[in-house]
């Protein structure tokens, strides 16, 4: 006799119109995907992808073995002004990879472009004078670089990474984190401000600057602020680290058939004044240009980028965008370094 506690007893599957079922449960799970993604667009939520390794490894195997490619190197200033629209518009012979990492210095991505010899294309890089002589410049985008070197190992990454920027720049709702909408629902907290910086599958990032609250631009700013080091590199050496960590790169990046721009993009209000106080443009900026062997340019030599203003004081606008996109592009032909339209 069969023990009554047996697992073995077969089971017999109940009855009925799975399809139906399974169709009914899509159906009401798109349909309440909908409500959520209206509420949350009515809200003035925008979709944005999570950028990460994987997805910035994407983006960089696509800059090697093509010497139309303009690869935009440094951290959240590059990535919030460049316009990948603008770029294909006003270079449509030429293809802008945007290898910008939120929070890190450009030596560590110049370092694996000057590295690669198939990289063949010009390399725009953003420069701050107080991103010389910090601690670890190069290892802040060591993750990034790490993976892609290795990103053929990871199929499954890639392709989690491909679906999931897919959904993310389709749908709104992924842009808030279930606990939030949840609470907003039940009464318990107010809806989610819309975040006023998002991103897209090619990691072009925008950021509504009206969207923003004063008082948490304010916070960013002060902090910011504070962390400019009161007693400033002297010019020779903080010459001395370009000469020692920087010219050598960009000489390997001309060995191989590439070229360097070095960029100092606007700076705005009290930001722009410390900078004037503790690094004189004579002694720091002019000077690196006068001995670097990369093309080096800065904000206030170009017309249209010198008005241009930082409502942070140190990002730009999505406004303002494709102004400074497009005057990148026009100095970058007037110094024959991009062919003519």
């Amino acid at each position: 006799m069969p023990s009554s506690t047996s697992s073995s007893e077969p089971r017999p599957i109940p009855g009925g119109r799975w399809g139906a079922t399974c169709l009914g449960a899509l159906a009401l799970a798109a349909g309440a995907t909908y409500a959520l993604e209206r509420q949350t667009r009515a809200h003035g939520q925008r979709p944005s992808v999570v950028d990460d390794p994987v997805a910035w490894a994407v983006v960089r195997r696509t800059a090697d073995d093509d010497p139309r490619v303009v690869a935009f190197v440094g951290a959240s200033r590059t990535a919030l002004g460049y316009s990948a629209g603008a770029f294909a518009a006003a270079a449509p012979g030429l293809r802008g990879v945007q290898l910008g990492i939120d929070g890190a210095s450009p030596f560590g991505v110049l370092a694996d472009l000057a590295a690669d010899d198939r990289f063949r294309g010009l390399a725009v890089v953003d420069l701050l004078e107080w991103e010389v002589g910090v601690a670890d410049t190069f290892n802040d985008a060591r993750l990034y670089v790490e993976r892609g070197h290795a990103l053929w190992r990871a199929p499954g990454a890639v392709a989690n990474r491909y679906l999931a920027g897919w959904a993310q720049s389709e749908l709104a709702v992924l842009a808030i984190t279930g606990h939030r909408i949840l609470t907003s629902w039940l009464g318990q907290a107010r809806w989610p401000a819309p975040a006023w910086v998002v991103a897209d599958r090619a990691r072009s990032s925008r950021a509504d600057y009206q969207l923003a609250e004063p008082a948490a631009l304010a916070r960013k700013r002060d902090n910011r602020l504070a962390t400019i080091p009161a007693v400033p590199l002297t010019p020779e050496a903080w010459l001395a680290i370009l000469d020692r960590d920087v010219e050598p790169l960009v000489r390997a990046i001309r060995a191989h058939g590439g070229d360097v721009v070095v960029i100092h993009m606007p700076i705005s209000g009290r930001l722009r004044e410390i900078f004037d106080d503790r690094y004189p443009r004579a002694r720091y900026w002019d000077a690196f240009a006068a001995r670097s062997a990369a093309h080096v340019l800065h904000f206030r030599d170009l017309p249209a980028m010198a008005g241009l203003t930082c409502p942070d004081e140190m990002h730009l606008d999505q406004r303002d965008q494709a102004a400074y996109t497009l005057a990148l592009i026009d100095a970058l032909r007037a110094r024959h370094l991009l062919p003519a339209p």
